[in-house]
């Protein structure tokens, strides 16, 4: 779509970076050590009891709303404007440069980041979550770079989608990319930026698909007795329960292991197989974390080497993770060394379940999928908002296509190429998990997380055996063992004449919702709802 010069954006940065070498204003993978100097000495910056450190960011979430790519905008005089700025900024600015290795450490991609020093958490946080490479990295794949002008501080004290931001992202038809980040300095823009290139990739240069999902893998005592290695995909928009649900033990007795493969994202191949992108660490959100539900992150956040954003810091300098003050969307990067159960491996050769999460009143806390159905509910991608999105619209019901704000290119194609990967894949199981409740008012039943792993612990121990049709169009289990039937037959919380109504009214939603994406998508996942 565009006919602006791309390279022009790889021209910029090397300029920038080279520019600033030359002046000595420019520290180029300085080392650990020195990075947490830098963060120390950063505004704002709060060191904690645990010897770990919190930086606020400026916004406390991701920007979607100023953001723009190169494969579905036109570019032209507004980015010219912004490369021009962007430099002429930044020559007067002592400057980080780090590069890491984008999946396992053989993968052949990089990414290079460079920010002003006064953001040395983006560099220390933010290089936590991939690999150093083992060799001088001369041409990145990505580049990522950040800077702020005199809008940067008048923007702390207005809401979202008043503040002045731009973001652009470049996407050469080389495979190079290039992302700028004009007035923010949120981790999480550099972890998406990794996200939306290798989103991209997968699907242009790697001949996958790029998940917003998380990757668990299990080996535990079958309810036939035997011992199963079973893999897991989990998807879903952040702060829906993907990070909670991946990352949360099930092994608990004999040889049974429970292993963290990646929290969110990667490449499903059409073979099957998973390849993880984050090598390095774990980008977790901190609201209410405590040690009762989620022992495995909360002990990762009191590790020193682990970098905060937005997290409360009382006075004794101990953590409040039940403070929401400035923002509920408190997030750390936590090495994956420091992550109990973080596995060895990011890529495995074979997933076994593919779920998809969901909230909604009338959904079942599990149901069976055709892959028409997935697709179908991968289109629609209902989710919960979060504070991680836009705060301002935080805790409504809103849809995303593929759970994934990052899609770059033609929907329907995406779509298609997802089907025809789990069509060729006739062992994956499809699921739809609701994380949140079933009914309405009085009849309201919350799904807590003790009962979703129940959930999740009898499906891998194959322990849902025998399902059902229900009338809310899916499969449901026959029982599940340690989970009372009333969630996975929310219809008995309505009388029969309203249940009908509400479920015809959301399969219009969800029937039209997958029309909308037109013509191009496949027949069969336009028929995977009915039209009502």
């Amino acid at each position: 779509m565009s006919e602006f010069d791309l390279t022009r954006f790889v021209q910029t940065v090397d300029r920038i970076r080279e520019k600033a070498i030359e002046e000595g204003r420019l520290k180029d993978n300085p080392s650990g050590e020195v990075l947490r100097q830098l963060l120390e000495k950063q505004p704002g910056v709060r060191k904690t009891m645990y010897e770990n450190f919190v930086a606020d960011s400026e916004p406390t979430s991701r920007s979607a709303m100023f953001t723009k790519n190169s494969v579905d905008n036109s570019f032209g005089q507004s980015e010219e404007e912004l490369l021009a700025q962007c430099e002429e900024v930044l020559a007067k600015e002592k400057l980080i440069s780090i590069d890491r290795v984008v999946g396992n450490i053989n993968s052949g991609t990089t990414v290079r980041l460079i920010v002003p020093e006064r953001f040395a958490h983006i560099a220390y946080g933010g290089g936590n979550l991939f690999a150093p490479p083992k060799q001088e990295v001369k041409e990145p794949t990505y580049q990522i770079l950040f800077f702020a002008d005199d809008a940067f501080m008048s923007n702390h004290s207005k809401p979202l989608p008043e503040k002045d931001i731009t973001i652009r992202l470049a996407m050469l038809p080389d495979g190079r990319y290039v992302k700028i980040i004009r007035n923010g300095n949120y981790i999480g823009e550099y972890k998406k930026g990794v996200f939306a290139a290798e989103d991209w990739a997968a699907k242009t240069r790697k001949g996958g698909i790029f998940l917003h999902a998380g990757c668990r893998e299990d080996c535990l005592q079958s309810v036939h007795g035997d011992y199963r290695t079973v893999r897991t995909l989990l998807i879903a928009l952040s702060a829906n329960g993907k990070t909670t649900t991946t990352s949360r033990i099930l092994a608990r007795k004999g040889r049974e292991k429970s292993w963290l493969i990646q929290d969110d994202g990667g490449t499903l191949m059409p073979d099957g197989s998973f390849r993880g992108f984050e090598a390095g660490g774990v980008f977790v959100k901190t609201e209410g974390v405590h040690p009762g539900e989620q022992p495995e992150i909360y002990y990762g956040l009191l590790k020193p080497e682990t970098v905060c954003e937005n997290v409360y810091v009382a006075e004794d300098a101990d953590f409040d993770f039940y403070n929401f003050q400035r923002t509920s969307n408190g997030r750390a990067v936590i090495l994956r060394r420091d992550f109990m159960h973080a596995s060895p491996y990011i890529d495995v050769d074979k997933v076994d379940n593919l779920i998809l999460i969901t909230r909604g009143p009338l959904i079942p806390a599990i149901s069976k999928l055709t892959q028409e159905q997935a697709v179908a509910l991968m289109v629609l991608g209902q989710a919960m908002e979060s504070s991680a999105g836009d705060p301002t619209q935080a805790g409504t019901i809103r849809s995303e296509f593929f759970y994934d704000p990052f899609i770059a290119g033609d929907l329907a194609e995406h779509a298609n190429r997802f089907y025809e990967i789990i069509k060729s894949l006739p062992h994956l199981n499809l699921y739809l998990l609701n994380t949140g409740g079933v009914g309405e008012g009085e009849h309201y039943r919350d799904i807590r997380l003790e009962t979703t792993m129940g959930v999740l612990d009898s499906l891998i121990r194959g322990g849902l055996e025998d399902w059902t049709d229900s009338p809310t169009g899916f499969q449901v289990p026959a029982a599940i063992r340690v989970v009372d039937d009333i969630y996975v037959h929310p219809e008995k919380l309505y009388s029969s004449s309203e249940f009908k109504e509400k479920q015809s009214e959301l399969d219009k939603i969800r029937y039209q919702a997958v029309a909308d994406i037109g013509d191009n998508l496949h027949a069969d996942i336009i028929s995977g709802f009915n039209k009502a």
